[in-house]
């Protein structure tokens, strides 16, 4: 339950610099991986954990590559894959797409509507917002033990359910 706190606390740092300087440390992701592969060796996941972690990271350099996903979202999501079973990764990039889009409904608003600002001046999106939601979400329903044998489709149902 501490590391689940402490992955709360580590969180909620990185999504206040992301919403403040539009960057997310690398001392934010470092302290998240380290609280990751504590939650993944606690259920002896170092291994599938890593390769969840892996994968993620592959995929964030395509989008980095294109110019998508900033690096600091790229890290951040692939620390915090390491504390997922592969079987819940979908869960997390589900949860994590919806989560993106209101997010980009709420600052579409915030800039065109309230602010005013022209198109074209792009002020970013803090997407590690939409990351750490997306990905917390699931990591507390499965350590808490609650989705075990569950099918993917109860696994999101349960998870928003339960924990929002």
């Amino acid at each position: 339950m501490l590391a689940i706190a402490s992955l709360l606390l580590v969180l909620v740092i990185c999504c206040l610099t992301d919403i403040c300087k539009r960057r997310i440390s690398n001392i934010g992701c470092f302290a998240t991986l380290i609280i990751c592969v504590w939650l993944a060796a606690s259920q002896q996941l170092l291994i599938e954990g890593f390769l969840t972690g892996s994968l993620i990271f592959a995929l964030s350099l395509v989008l980095f590559r294109f110019r998508w996903l900033a690096a600091g979202d790229g890290k951040l999501a692939s620390a915090l894959a390491v504390a997922l079973p592969l079987s819940q990764l979908p869960v997390a990039l589900m949860l994590t797409l919806i989560c993106g889009g209101v997010l980009a409904v709420i600052y579409l608003i915030k800039y065109r509507v309230i602010q005013k600002i022209p198109r074209g001046e792009d002020l970013g999106l803090p997407y590690g917002i939409a990351i750490s939601l997306g990905f917390y979400i699931p990591i507390l329903a499965f350590y808490l033990g609650e989705l075990e044998g569950a099918s993917q489709t109860s696994l999101l149902a349960t998870a928003v359910v339960n924990r929002l």
